[in-house]
Order: C-alpha cells, then sequence, then structure tokens
C-alpha cells in the first residue's frame, strides 16, 4: 500500500480505533503523512482538553444558573466602594492541600498581622479596609504584606459588577480553553518524545535500520487510550480512579508500543 493509499483508506476515526485497539495494523499508521499526523494530535489533544477540563467547569456553571446565578445566589454579596469592603456574612476557611488559612469579615474595621491565629504559617484576611496576606518561613520568620482599599477609592465593583460583564468571562474561558488546548497537545508530544527517547536507546543495536522518527510516531500513537482513560478519571474527579488510570496509562502505552516495535524486529530479522 503506498503512503497515498495509506492516507485515503484510514479515516481520523479508524486511525484512533487502530492506535488503541489494533497493534497489527500500526504499519497504517506509521505510513501517514506529517500533516495527517499532525491532524491526529491535534484532535487527541481537543478531545482530552473537552473531556479532563471542558465538561468539568461548563457542567459546574451550568449547573449552578450560569455566571449571573453564581454570583447571585451561590457567592456572598459584596460590594466595593468609596474605598471600603462589604461582604455580607462571615468567611473563615483553611485549605487542607495548601495550608492557606482564610479569612473574611468585613465587620472588623481593619485586621494586623496580630490577628493570625496561633500555628497558621499562611494567611489571607480581608477587612473592611484591607487585605492582609500573611506568610511564615522556617528560618526566615514572618513576612506581612498589606492592601488597603482606599488606594481603590474610584473602584465601583460587586456581584452585579461581575454579572454585567458574564458575556466577558466567558470569552475569557475560552481563551483559557484553547490555552489549555495547546498546552495538553504539548504534554502528550512531549511525553512521547521521553517513551519514544529511552526506547530509542533500548532498541538501537537489535533495530539499526528503525530511525528515531519512526520509533516517536509508534508513541504518538500508542498513548492514545491511556490518555483518554486518565482524562476521563479526571472528570469524573475520583483521585483513586485518576492514580489507577495514570499506571493504566504507563502499561499500555508501553505494552501496545512493544507488540508494535517486536513485530517490526521480526519483518527485520
Amino acid at each position: 500500500m503506498s503512503k497515498n493509499e495509506a492516507n485515503e483508506k484510514c479515516t481520523l476515526i479508524d486511525c484512533m480505533m487502530i492506535a488503541m485497539f489494533s497493534a497489527k495494523e500500526y504499519p497504517r499508521l506509521l505510513k501517514l503523512s506529517k500533516r495527517r499526523i499532525v491532524w491526529f494530535v491535534i484532535v487527541v489533544a481537543l478531545l482530552l482538553s473537552v473531556v479532563q477540563y471542558a465538561i468539568p467547569v461548563v457542567g459546574s456553571i451550568a449547573g449552578l444558573g450560569g455566571v449571573e446565578g453564581i454570583f447571585t445566589h451561590e457567592v456572598p454579596q459584596f460590594s466595593l466602594k468609596d474605598g471600603e469592603l462589604y461582604v455580607d456574612e462571615r468567611i473563615e476557611n483553611k485549605d487542607e492541600v495548601s495550608g492557606v488559612y482564610l479569612l473574611i469579615d468585613t465587620t472588623v474595621d481593619s485586621f494586623t498581622k496580630q490577628d493570625v491565629p496561633a500555628n497558621i504559617s499562611q494567611a489571607v484576611l480581608i477587612s473592611k479596609s484591607n487585605i492582609l496576606a500573611y506568610n511564615s518561613v522556617y528560618g526566615m520568620g514572618a513576612m506581612v504584606e498589606q492592601e488597603k482599599f482606599e488606594n481603590l477609592k474610584g473602584v465601583v465593583f460587586s456581584n452585579q459588577t461581575v454579572i454585567d460583564y458574564s458575556a466577558a468571562i466567558y470569552m475569557s474561558l475560552l481563551f483559557a480553553f484553547v490555552g489549555i488546548w495547546i498546552a495538553v497537545a504539548l504534554e502528550y508530544l512531549l511525553t512521547a518524545l521521553f517513551y519514544a527517547g529511552f526506547m530509542y536507546l533500548l532498541l538501537k543495536s537489535l533495530m539499526p535500520d528503525t530511525t528515531f522518527a519512526t520509533i516517536y510516531k509508534v508513541f504518538l500513537f500508542a498513548q492514545t487510550i491511556g490518555a483518554i482513560a486518565v482524562a476521563i478519571s479526571y472528570c469524573l474527579g475520583n483521585s483513586t480512579l485518576f492514580m489507577a488510570a495514570g499506571f493504566f496509562r504507563v502499561i499500555v502505552t508501553l505494552a501496545l508500543s512493544n507488540k508494535v516495535l517486536l513485530g517490526m524486529m521480526k519483518n527485520q530479522l
């Protein structure tokens, strides 16, 4: 089969099915033109970005009634005017992952370092008139930064302000998604590069006629099913499932690629 025939007979869906489930048909994928391979990576990266990031974000926003619903019913009513902040409820929380303590209480005129609770190494305190950021670094002591709202006297900001700019927020989310799409594509390419570099060094003496570019293309296709599994597990939000999917990605990528490369090695003998 010529390269042109391979390109014509292997649709994008066909290519994805072969990449995930049919190691014996990988020669068809390896004959694809550079343009077709680039489009394959672009589409796979788009699929991963949609499953891993777009679906959870869009689902959460839509489920809460969009930006308007979130800032009307979910986010406490707040306003910044004449250099003073008002929030209609007290918010106190300590993030278990980062360890950052957050306190928002606009009934307090101003927070100082002395208001940081004991045994807290990182804190953000927000009062009616200031924001206090506290960070205690071992061996360096405590560092405190403060921003006063009186420096923002000309600024008027509230829940309604955010709602009025909801179209801009949706647009920024779209731009953020494009950035994520590009980042996912780069991560996909670099992961294949890592696998290919390692495998090329192992097989250099056993498969002298096989180029690095060929091995790289094998891994571009072989990691497809594992990458999709990781994206789905991330979307489901289960940390155990996510770790298992990461392990599955490594195993299935190596298994598929080894099967393909062993077949190529037999043909060279």
